[in-house]
């Protein structure tokens, strides 16, 4: 089966979220999201202090990432963009610390996933930094298995911590996402 050449949709509302494709005017906003608390930094390999050539670098090579909204405002973003050669996506995203705890990663990322699978994917991953038990939690949550733990793995554009750390390694195949 081919992959899909639909274009990605700009806009996916599930529940009380709103999930929509970043714009160039959507730069000031994420860049104070992302500047509000070194917590998200501490856990992504999002650069702190996250600046507007970051999301301009990011706009520019990311096709399939969305912006999570509640309320109209960013609370954070989501993507899992399908590798036609190898039919894989990662799943990647990261919540604002006021957001947290009310279910919208879970939400959020199941609406990607369920897009992904929808492109063709025919497994999805996802690394998650030893520690951090609230992404583990997610991924737990949405039927991914957890494969394994990746030492000593070179901390690139991690935002903070030390030059070396240790990745989960997590996957989704077709019929798993709950």
């Amino acid at each position: 089966m081919e992959p899909s050449s639909d274009p990605v949709p700009d806009r996916i509302e599930v529940g009380a979220l709103v999930l929509v494709r970043p714009r160039p005017e959507d730069c000031a906003e994420l860049v104070a999201a992302l500047s509000d608390s070194d917590e998200i930094a501490r856990w992504t390999r999002i650069p702190y202090p996250y600046r507007p050539e970051d999301f301009d670098a990011w706009l520019a090579r990311d096709g399939h990432s969305y912006l999570i909204r509640t309320e109209g405002r960013i609370i954070g973003t989501t993507g899992a963009g399908v590798d036609p050669a190898t039919a894989t996506a990662e799943l990647g995203y990261w919540l604002a610390p006021h957001a947290r705890g009310a279910g919208h990663a879970v939400t959020a990322a199941r609406a990607v996933c369920e897009l992904a699978f929808d492109r063709d994917a025919a497994r999805i991953f996802a690394s998650v930094i030893v520690g951090n038990l609230s992404s583990s939690v997610v991924l737990d949550r949405l039927g991914f298995t957890f494969e394994g733990v990746q030492r000593s793995v070179a901390a690139v554009n991690c935002g903070l911590g030390p030059a070396r750390i240790d990745l989960q390694m997590w996957s989704l195949l077709p019929g798993e996402l709950t």
